[in-house]
């Protein structure tokens, strides 16, 4: 069985006026069926390393990588469209400060009904339904009324469980949790 994973030499760079600064310098591992935790410091390029594992490092910034392997497929080759389909379905990301991360004009349960739908084509009920047991399997109680709650309307630990539920509701093979 291959690994789900392969990163080797990862680096994501910035350009600034001093020069280019390498957020994130030379970081290899590779994921199979386990466990990988990245542990540093604040600042120390965990939620970066992330990022570009999704392509998400927003441009001036760019990310190379001698290997960069989903599945054996080159990340880095990947076009957009076919990204947006790894990114919930292979592949999620919980960030640390969900108030970031979620829509504040878009009620929960909208927000994790759209990206089920995007990625599994489910009817809006069965997205509903699906949505109800994550909630419920993150531990909230009175999921109905979290499903027609704003996020602003939430705690922040309220929050990164219903980010935790958003990320989990396609059953990704892989999360990255970037919290520290």
């Amino acid at each position: 069985m291959s690994n789900l994973l392969d990163i080797e030499n990862l680096t994501v760079t910035f350009p600034t006026r001093q020069g280019e600064f390498e957020a994130v310098r030379g970081i290899s591992f590779t994921l199979g069926q386990e466990r990988l935790g990245i542990i540093g410091e604040s600042g120390s390029g965990k939620s970066m390393t992330g990022r570009a594992i999704l392509r998400l490092i927003r441009k001036p910034g760019w990310v190379s990588a001698d290997r960069m392997e989903l599945h054996g497929q080159d990340l880095l080759a990947m076009t957009e469209k076919q990204m947006q389909g790894e990114r919930g379905q292979e592949i999620s990301m919980v960030m640390q400060d969900p108030k970031f991360s979620l829509n504040p004009v878009m009620n929960v349960g909208n927000q994790i009904m759209e990206i089920y739908r995007f990625h599994t084509g489910a009817s809006r009920k069965t997205a509903f339904a699906k949505a109800v047991e994550m909630l419920e399997a993150v531990s909230i109680r009175d999921p109905l009324r979290v499903m027609k709650s704003y996020p602003h309307e939430m705690s922040g630990g309220m929050g990164q469980r219903i980010m935790i539920a958003m990320m989990l509701v396609t059953e990704p093979k892989i999360l990255i949790a970037a919290w520290g």
